[in-house]
């Protein structure tokens, strides 16, 4: 069993806990050195019908902020467990081509 892999440049998986610890303690704690990584962020500008229960309106565009619109995963509520990018590209989809239809374009589907 591997117990995992620390985001750091010079790491490597290990196969215990022990082992882990041991080489994590070793490791130079320099800039520049840790991975930088994301797992479909979600979460965090959720939609809601009323500006205090969310971020942005259910067309995408915030409440306070003109101007401004969000396509992407933060507009879940939380992390839907699951690979989101067909939930994404849906309703990302849905969404610009609102967005470009209200803005004056053509308004046809983005797929």
């Amino acid at each position: 069993m591997i117990a995992g892999t620390p985001v750091h440049e010079l790491a490597r998986p290990y196969r215990s806990w022990d082992e882990a610890r041991t080489a994590i303690q070793a490791l130079p704690m320099l800039p520049h050195l840790t991975r930088v990584v994301s797992a479909h962020v979600m979460g965090g500008c959720g939609m809601a019908g009323q500006a205090d229960l969310g971020v942005v309106k259910p067309d995408g565009r915030h409440w306070h902020l003109q101007g401004l619109s969000i396509h992407d995963g933060s507009l879940f509520p939380t992390s839907l467990g699951v690979n989101p990018q067909l939930s994404i590209y849906g309703l990302v989809n849905k969404l610009a081509t609102e967005l470009a239809r209200d803005l004056g374009g053509r308004g046809t589907s983005l797929v």
